[in-house]
């Protein structure tokens, strides 16, 4: 995206927020268009000397879970820890595995974070990082309107920079109606060649809470495009001084991969309930409240995700020999099912096309809890329904005008299943002794018949004096069919035709937080059977064995006056390294100085390093996009280290980030996944800007 549309949709929005402000709520959230944001005009008039807005501005955010059934009100963060952190991906896990640059394929190096299929799309699993779904889709209740806007942007030279852009606007129209919309935006060239990756990220929301109704309705669009190199053929180039990391040999050209997602998705309900006297001592008024007993609740959700992957010319050489032995791009042994008939970008060799539509209904009878009533707690029970139709590149040759058979490029065969499912919960909420949640679901009909699901967990406050403890426990145990892809596929690159029986998995954990003592830990532990991966051959493959993966988690910060000392610990261990590569030590340490300058400006100035264990990382298969086992190469035991400025002035909040510090003095080793070595060092900066007068 170039300076000028970035300018342009930047006013968009501004001006956008601007008239909106031109219309601000009241007090009572009714429609003002007398006042100003400021306050301070009337009618193109300036108001009187000394005269205040008198809304005050408050808001809140809330999350759908359980599938979409129920809304739960999370914290807003206000703080600038860890503000220059801007790569979503590290945002929510130490170690990352990707491609080297933003926007591209990745996956958590902490097991107990990575994304599994579920219902979604297979092959898109591993942008998760840098998507908007309906699972993730805030909703808001403000009392005047807001807009954030996040742009970051690398100091190199063009076009070899990376470029962030947000932008997101809600407001109420009044006080139960809100709707809002978000753009995002991910533009990364890349180091190396054949590397530019762009996200874009667009939607609407809306949500309206009344006395008998409420809904929620959210419409989205993510789109991935990216360039597919392949990685090095022979990473130690990284390593001659002589050769511009841009001039260095990569596997691929003319190879790209287009990915998206479309969705639209409603839960809405109907209360039944009481009229209750409510008696406000400090107001000294008396005044009714509807107190909703039981909730008729419909969840809408419809998806449509696909994949395009397309390859110019297919590289006719699928291995390369090193000083360790024979390399295979398509992996180890693996000869390719290919169509190797020279094309170009405009009619390429390949073109892989695939798909999934999801349509799911959901309907729920569901029972409150009673804010009036001591001992209460919800319940809810649901029957659900799934409609999924899968497209993959046909498999059958196609004949010309001429008679002459030809790979069928870019049409696809289809396969439609449903299913039939249902379940219930129980929760408490809104306790002050604890909060408890237990689930459950089970398929009736349809391919996954007979999956079930159960999980559990509950949050116990221990008090004291000054201090409040939080210790929570959990537990889930599924048998679940695994997703149609595993089991079959056809392309260019890959075909496969198999028959796997049910994961069984058992997750426990324990998660402990003690504000106090600024310490936080986790424990996690895992039994699974029958566990399906990409072997090295990038294939699916289903374990034949049982094995366990168990770790822990340790937080501690230091505070000693401005200077502040925060680590993480990752500890994780697993029975088996033939199925599943992690590391087995992560570590983050954030090192700064804090301070006031002026009474307005906040700053935080510091080091912030992350180090993990060697390990034989999954390697990635461009033509799927999925992550494969592998076992010649390690990545890891590598120090990177990031020196950063966070400052906050009001509203504003600004970063300036030197990254990867050692590599200037450090050669060979700073890879993200084989053959994928990372960014070299550079500045960068990045700011957001909020506003709501």
């Amino acid at each position: 995206m170039n300076f000028k549309v970035k300018l342009i949709i930047i006013s968009i929005f501004l001006l956008g927020s601007l008239i909106s402000n031109a219309q601000m709520t009241d007090s009572e959230g009714n429609p003002s268009s007398q006042r100003s944001a400021s306050g301070g005009r009337q009618n193109g008039q300036k108001g009187a000397k000394g005269e205040k807005d008198s809304v005050v501005f408050k808001m809140r955010e809330y999350l759908l879970l359980e599938d979409l059934t129920r809304i739960s009100e999370i914290k807003v963060d206000t703080s600038i820890a860890d503000f220059h952190i801007y790569h979503p991906a590290y945002k929510n896990s130490l170690s990352v595995q990707n491609l080297g640059n933003i926007g591209t394929s990745s996956q958590s190096g902490d097991f107990f974070q990575r994304r599994t299929p579920g219902r979604d799309f297979l092959f898109q699993m591993n942008y998760y990082d840098f998507s908007a779904l309906p699972g993730s889709i805030k909703f808001y209740n403000v009392t005047k309107p807001f807009t954030l806007l996040s742009y970051g942007q690398w100091f190199a030279n063009k076009p070899k920079g990376e470029t962030i852009l947000k932008v997101l606007h809600t407001q109420n129209i009044n006080k139960n109606i809100n709707f809002g919309f978000y753009f995002n935006s991910i533009g990364s060239q890349g180091k190396y060649l054949n590397q530019e990756a762009k996200d874009r990220n667009t939607g609407f929301f809306s949500s309206g809470n009344f006395d008998r109704y409420d809904y929620w309705l959210s419409i989205g669009k993510n789109k991935y495009e990216n360039q597919e190199n392949g990685g090095l053929p022979n990473p130690t180039d990284i390593e001659n001084p002589d050769i511009k990391p841009e001039n260095i040999t990569v596997w691929l050209t003319d190879v790209k991969s287009i990915n998206s997602n479309t969705f639209v998705t409603l839960t809405h309900q109907f209360k039944l309930g009481t009229w209750k006297e409510i008696e406000d001592k400090k107001k000294k008024e008396i005044y009714q409240q509807f107190i909703p007993r039981v909730a008729l609740t419909h969840v809408l959700d419809i998806q449509k995700s696909t994949r395009l992957f397309t390859e110019a010319e297919p590289n006719p050489y699928y291995t390369s020999s090193t000083d360790q032995g024979t390399i295979y791009f398509y992996g180890k042994g693996h000869v390719p099912y290919i169509n190797a008939t020279t094309g170009s970008a405009a009619s390429p060799a390949t073109m892989d096309n695939s798909g999934q539509t999801l349509v799911s209904n959901r309907f729920v009878l569901k029972f409150m809890e009673a804010p009036d009533r001591k001992y209460t707690f919800g319940k809810q029970a649901f029957i659900s329904n799934d409609l999924v139709n899968l497209n993959f590149p046909q498999q059958d040759l196609v004949a010309d005008s001429l008679g002459v058979l030809h790979p069928p490029l870019g049409l696809t065969q289809s396969y439609k299943y449903s299913n039939t499912y249902i379940g219930g919960s129980a929760y408490r909420t809104d306790g002050r002794f604890w909060s408890w949640t237990v689930s459950g679901k089970s398929y009736i009909q349809g391919r996954n018949a007979l999956d079930y699901e159960l999980a559990g967990s509950l949050e116990k406050p221990i008090r004291a004096k000054k201090d409040t403890s939080f210790v929570r426990i959990f537990a889930k145990m599924s048998n679940v069919t695994p997703d149609y892809f595993y089991e079959h596929y056809y392309s260019n690159h890959y075909k496969w035709d198999n028959a796997f029986d049910k994961t069984y998995t058992l997750r426990l954990g324990a998660t402990f937080d003690k504000p106090g003592w600024r310490l936080k830990g986790a424990f996690n532990y895992s039994i699974i059977n029958k566990f399906v991966f990409f072997n090295e051959k990038a294939l699916p493959e289903q374990a034949n064995s049982e094995f366990s993966v168990a770790s822990l988690m340790v937080n501690k910060d230091f505070k000693f006056g401005g200077l502040n000392i925060r680590n993480w610990a990752l500890l994780q261990k697993t029975t088996t390294d033939i199925y599943l590569a992690i590391p087995a030590v992560s570590l983050r340490n954030s090192t700064y100085f804090e301070g006031m300058y002026a009474k307005v400006l906040s700053f935080q100035l510091g080091l912030d390093t992350r180090y993990e264990t060697s390990y034989y990382a999954d390697q990635y298969a461009p033509a799927t996009g999925m992550f494969y086992r592998q076992n010649v190469d390690k990545i890891g035991d590598y120090a990177w280290i990031d020196a950063f400025i966070n400052l906050k002035i009001k509203r504003t909040a600004f970063y300036i980030k030197y990254t990867n510090l050692a590599t200037q003095s450090v050669k060979g080793g700073y890879f993200t996944s084989p053959g994928y070595p990372a960014p070299v060092s550079t500045l960068l900066f990045g700011l957001t800007w909020s506003f709501y007068n």
